[in-house]
């Protein structure tokens, strides 16, 4: 190998040169790169080679990239292939004019067989989830007949020690449960379909399914923002929102905005109650911490963790309560 294209006819890395003004618009590319079903003569537009349902995530976060004026993005998509369709890493590098424009951008380009491997490991956690929600199934129902013998026993114990006993032993098969259910919630992060749906409609779906459709609802967000989720986004924000009812009972609204940022935007969630202490701030999301079960701002934190979404606290001890989500910028369509 005495030259670089002896690597490229080698290897698997296929290298392009973009149009500045038309990113998608391949001016160059390495002359490997027809055997992976891209053209390596003249221009021609990539994203005709690119399976449809990969178009629009990958667009959006190129144009992201380009908009946050970042050196370099990494994007995942699927290419025609002769031999069918073939997983594609693509390593984009931009630079810019003074002004703002984009001045170069160039790409590598590599097969991945990490689809395939996440398929297999796919599979493989299916199986263990079926058998998982099998035996946590059957404990419940266990755990619901210890509980029934238990009550019915209680009224025959009159001895106090053993009463005592009876309690500790009824507490404890109450806390099994709890984290049986816990563990049920959990498996489920990251395992349902993604799609795009309105941000409006989830935040009130789910006002009302945290109890808190008694109070004003004060909501800023425009109705055309749409976030790429799944279920469990909901079931993040209700957990959040069921904060209110729960710990800031002398509430008397809620507050709804969203604020777009450099790098995507934020969800900020506001109620005007007591507001939460400044030592304690950072601990609500520990597993265990709080008065209720200690598992729902932990949880939540963890299922808004599968979208690139972080959440933070900031209101102010003694006025208001005010979550923050910060939300990437390739999941939201304005």
């Amino acid at each position: 190998m005495n030259t670089i294209d002896d690597l490229y006819q080698k290897g698997p890395v296929i290298a392009l040169l973009r149009n500045p003004a038309d990113l998608w618009r391949i001016t160059s590319t390495s002359e490997n790169a027809e055997k992976y079903g891209i053209p390596s003569h003249g221009e021609f537009d990539l994203i005709t080679v690119i399976q449809e349902e990969d178009k629009d995530l990958i667009t959006r976060k190129l144009g992201a990239a380009v908009m946050q004026k970042r050196d370099e993005v990494t994007m995942r998509y699927r290419i025609h292939h002769p031999a069918g369709v073939q997983w594609i890493e693509d390593q984009c590098c931009l630079t810019y004019n003074p002004n703002g424009s984009v001045e170069s951008a160039g790409s590598l380009l590599w097969t991945s067989t990490l689809p395939l491997e996440w398929r297999l490991l796919g599979k493989g956690a299916n199986a263990w989830n079926m058998v998982s929600s099998k035996i946590r199934h059957d404990m419940l129902n266990q755990l619901t007949a210890i509980l029934g013998y238990l009550e019915l026993s209680q009224d025959l114990i009159t001895d106090p020690m053993l009463e005592d006993f009876f309690g500790k032993e009824q507490n404890a098969a109450e806390r099994i449960r709890e984290k049986l259910i816990f563990t049920r919630e959990y498996q489920k992060i990251g395992q349902l379909e993604f799609e795009w749906t309105k941000l409006t409609h989830l935040l009130t779906e789910a006002i009302g399914e945290a109890g808190c459709s008694r109070l004003p609802v004060q909501n800023t967000i425009q109705q055309n923002l749409k976030i790429f989720i799944d279920k469990t986004f909901k079931q993040a924000l209700i957990k959040i929102l069921e904060n209110i009812p729960n710990h800031a009972t002398n509430a008397t609204e809620i507050q709804l905005s969203f604020l777009k940022t450099e790098t995507g935007g934020i969800i900020i969630i506001e109620d005007d109650g007591i507001g939460i202490p400044t030592e304690q701030k950072k601990r609500i999301f520990e597993l265990g911490f709080g008065s209720g079960d200690g598992f729902g701002l932990f949880l939540a934190e963890q299922e808004l963790g599968v979208f690139g979404i972080g959440i933070s606290e900031t209101g102010i001890p003694g006025k208001c309560s005010r979550f923050e989500l910060a939300v990437p910028a390739e999941i939201l369509k304005f």
